[in-house]
């Protein structure tokens, strides 16, 4: 995809946030991209060692919605992505909410899809994120890069997606927002 093409299918898009069952609980993750960087490339954490869930897995930055966020997945992305990275949530255009895809625990979280004008001043929380990683999107556009295998978690054997990128492995959730993202964005 093209830079230019890229900029058209932002464009194209409008921000409609789903109405939420107030009684369930829903998380949400922000799709950064940095579109005037070589690459666009994604933004993408490893988290700290000492997490409780998912230590040093590479994840999108997000979680669980507030009662802050009054049970809205965009500005709960944003809170989210300014508590780990230090991300003014004024940096970032939002241009669409993807459907939502369950997580191990049946948990729905909804991928928000922003783009930030330049590469801002990373300041990670060190007990959340230990790296914050720059993926070139191209690398999410290859359909080649997902592969599906078995994986262990949590004592049972699952069938997953796995990226190898670099020395990292981006999988399970992870990789299948990032496939979603990458079919949105190829969408005619």
């Amino acid at each position: 995809m093209m830079p230019e093409q890229l900029r058209t299918r932002l464009a194209s898009l409008s921000v409609q946030p789903p109405p939420l069952e107030k009684e369930d609980q829903h998380a949400a993750v922000l799709v950064a991209l940095l579109p005037e960087q070589p690459g666009c490339p994604v933004v993408l954490t490893r988290r700290a060692a000492k997490m409780r869930h998912h230590a040093g897995e590479i994840s999108l930055p997000g979680g669980l919605l507030d009662p802050g966020d009054n049970y809205d997945v965009v500005q709960a992305a944003l809170r989210e992505a300014h508590e780990e990275l230090g991300l003014s949530p004024a940096a970032v255009a939002v241009h669409s909410v993807l459907p939502p895809l369950q997580n191990s625990r049946g948990l729905h979280v909804f991928p928000v899809l922003g783009t930030l004008d330049k590469r801002p001043r990373w300041r990670p929380q060190p007990a959340e994120v230990s790296e914050i990683l720059e993926v070139p999107l191209s690398f999410f556009l290859s359909e080649d890069h997902y592969l599906p295998r078995h994986r262990y978690y949590r004592g049972t054997l699952r069938d997953t997606l796995v990226m190898e990128y670099e020395d990292g492995t981006i999988w399970g959730l992870t990789a299948r927002i990032m496939r979603s993202v990458s079919q949105f964005l190829q969408q005619p």
